[in-house]
């Protein structure tokens, strides 16, 4: 064995052990879980709030009055029609659709860019006045960011199914 063949085998033993060695010291223990405030699951399944059971009503009846209308069709013809009166009964009773959601956040942000546009800011100070300028147009973003913040508050993990369930309950209660 020579002396070239020991000094590669020293060195990739040396830097295994030092990979070892930093994977062991970047383990960190789990956090402890936070205690939970919410009520023990029980057998039943709880009531929707109020205000759920009104749109899922509300819905129910626009969907049999669109189906009453297209008794006589069939086939794509029927869907599309159901589609269009469906669409029309929304816009009718006020309701805005995802699409239309998405279209007025992004004149919000349009709207906000533009403002913000000739000052000069690091990236957080960017993003913190961009937040600041939606809020200013929208209030419904308003009380998004407050619940996400009370979210955060409680620790939840972005993205959980813990996470997604307190904002819509905190959402709806506001």
């Amino acid at each position: 064995m020579s002396i070239k063949s020991l000094i590669k085998g020293a060195a990739l033993g040396a830097g295994a052990v030092i990979l070892f060695a930093g994977l062991a010291l970047a383990q960190t223990p789990p956090a402890p879980a936070a205690p939970s405030t919410a009520p023990a699951p029980q057998a039943t399944t709880p009531a929707k709030p109020e205000s759920a059971m009104d749109r899922r009503e509300m819905h129910r009846k626009m969907r049999d009055e669109c189906r009453d209308k297209m008794r006589d069709m069939k086939g794509e013809e029927r869907r599309d029609g159901m589609r269009k009166c469906m669409s029309e009964a929304r816009a009718d009773r006020g309701h805005e659709g995802r699409g239309q959601h998405r279209a007025k956040m992004k004149e919000v942000r349009e709207a906000c860019r533009a403002e913000l546009k000739d000052q000069r800011f690091t990236e957080d100070e960017r993003r913190k006045a961009m937040q600041d300028c939606a809020v200013k147009k929208d209030p419904s973003l308003a009380k998004m960011f407050a619940c996400r913040d009370e979210a955060e508050a409680k620790k939840l993990e972005r993205g959980s199914r813990e996470m997604r369930s307190f904002m819509r309950e905190c959402n709806t209660r506001r």
